[in-house]
């Protein structure tokens, strides 16, 4: 005799078998979080170049179960308010504004300066291939193409607040081509103060090169364990905990450089 709580087993186990693998793991991210934090949900401001669109773009993320979207606007002015006062988690701005074109950049600036707690994403249109550096450089944490889904976009929300960077690996491209060519890296605070040593500042280009740790040994005249070490250094002096990471951060600082 099957009692109620094998029926139970045995429907939810028959209720995984037609989920799809895009559901699955919505469910197993939600199971792996701790109970007080599954109902809370990331706070967002949306900012798209016109009424129309960002209303759409309002309706499809508040689909979003671990969403909750607080404001959206058309315009600078009132994006840089919303996020100031609101203190979203994540803001979704686009490349385009109702004031005209990479006006979105400018919101990016300005929240880097006012509202360190808010993490950026760009959204922009797939024709705008020259422009994944600057939007890195201007302070956004991710870049998304509009050609994307927006569970997707979904997804790229829930990494930028979970202090991940988001760009598809076409974009991670241009971003290193771009780092190899820039000037020595220095990274400062807000007093000046420099936070690497000079070897550590000659360790970030070579890992923006792709360079594995055992290359860097080499190029540097050091042993592997020194450059590991350097590299544990590095990241918690800088708040972050990959390469990736630390090639977007690298970009991100080279305008305050």
């Amino acid at each position: 005799m099957v009692n109620r709580t094998t029926t139970a087993l045995i429907n939810r186990s028959n209720s995984h078998k037609t989920e799809t693998a895009s559901q699955r793991y919505d469910r197993l991210r939600t199971e792996e979080q701790p109970p007080g934090k599954r109902n809370q949900r990331i706070s967002v401001v949306i900012s798209d170049a016109n009424y129309m669109s960002t209303e759409l773009l309002t309706r499809a993320l508040s689909r979003v179960r671990t969403l909750n979207i607080v404001k959206s606007v058309v315009n600078l002015h009132e994006a840089v308010e919303a996020i100031v006062n609101l203190n979203p988690d994540v803001a979704v701005v686009s490349t385009h504004l109702a004031e005209g074109p990479y006006r979105g950049f400018d919101i990016l600036r300005q929240v880097r300066t006012l509202s360190a707690a808010t993490q950026c994403v760009l959204l922009m249109d797939d024709s705008d291939h020259d422009l994944v550096v600057d939007a890195f450089r201007a302070g956004a944490r991710g870049v998304f193409r509009r050609s994307g889904s927006m569970r997707l976009l979904g997804r790229c929300i829930s990494a930028i607040h979970g202090g991940q960077v988001w760009a598809s690996s076409i974009d991670l491209q241009r971003v290193l081509g771009a780092l190899e060519r820039t000037i020595p890296f220095r990274c400062v605070n807000s007093r000046g103060d420099v936070l690497l040593t000079k070897r550590e500042q000659e360790i970030v280009p070579l890992v923006a090169q792709g360079l594995t740790n055992k290359e860097i040994s080499s190029n540097l005249s050091l042993s592997e364990h020194t450059i590991k070490n350097h590299l544990f250094r590095i990241y918690e002096r800088l708040g972050i905990s990959s390469r990736v990471e630390l090639i977007l951060y690298a970009m991100s600082e080279r305008d305050v450089d």
